[in-house]
């Protein structure tokens, strides 16, 4: 981790096949705070945040980390400081658990990446973060959809992010997991970590400032 990143969107707005997704949206995360996005499904919570994590372009308005304006033409910079964990998880089902999170460190810049026999260890230490060590060597498609979740927030972990996004981090979780996931996250705070998490989980939200709410695209403060 090189830094606490400051998280700011002014006016974001994007439009998709003539429908508006996301209408002016103005918000500001603080560096080493956790910010919550509530809202009903279909509100455009998961479209913001790929906008936030410049994964996704926008149409007018900027989004800013640390000032510095960026873009999915620019995110290079940010490789693994800046992490999204999708709803949908990303894994390569032909690989292991332990494969899919190594390789997040195989695409890091070369003078941050781990060499050969550091790359197992940190994967390692990130599976077992999330409680998912003996499972390391199962295959994704061995696995249940609530542990597949945690292999993709673990692949986002180990490259010590300084902004991590996630979409429904615990949505497919029984309870304990999900206490576990929601300490691991908040508690990166702790260390500096700017969190965005979309979520329908009240628990989470109710632990998180500022909490978000977006409704149809537009954004409110709901505390």
């Amino acid at each position: 981790m090189t830094g606490p990143i400051a998280l700011r969107a002014e006016g974001v707005g994007l439009r998709r096949s003539g429908r508006t997704i996301l209408d002016g949206i103005d918000l500001v995360v603080p560096a080493g705070r956790a910010a919550a996005l509530v809202g009903p499904s279909g509100s455009g919570k998961t479209t913001l945040l790929t906008a936030l994590a410049a994964f996704q372009p926008i149409d007018r308005g900027t989004v800013t980390y640390d000032g510095r304006s960026v873009t999915p033409a620019g995110r290079d910079p940010w490789t693994g400081r800046v992490q999204l964990v999708h709803q949908a998880f990303g894994l390569l089902s032909l690989l292991t658990a332990a494969e899919n999170v190594e390789l997040a460190l195989q695409g890091l810049p070369g003078e941050r990446r781990p060499r050969r026999r550091a790359v197992r260890a940190a994967a390692l230490e990130a599976l077992g973060s999330v409680g998912l060590t003996a499972r390391a060597d199962n295959l994704v498609e061995e696995l249940s959809g609530g542990e597949q979740q945690r292999v993709a927030l673990a692949r986002a972990l180990v490259t010590g992010p300084d902004l991590l996004l996630a979409d429904e981090p615990t949505a497919q979780l029984d309870p304990a997991n999900r206490e576990r996931v929601t300490d691991l996250l908040l508690g990166l705070t702790a260390r500096g970590v700017t969190v965005v998490l979309a979520t329908h989980d009240q628990e989470l939200s109710a632990r998180c400032d500022p909490v978000l709410a977006l409704r149809d695209g537009v954004l409110d403060r709901a505390r």
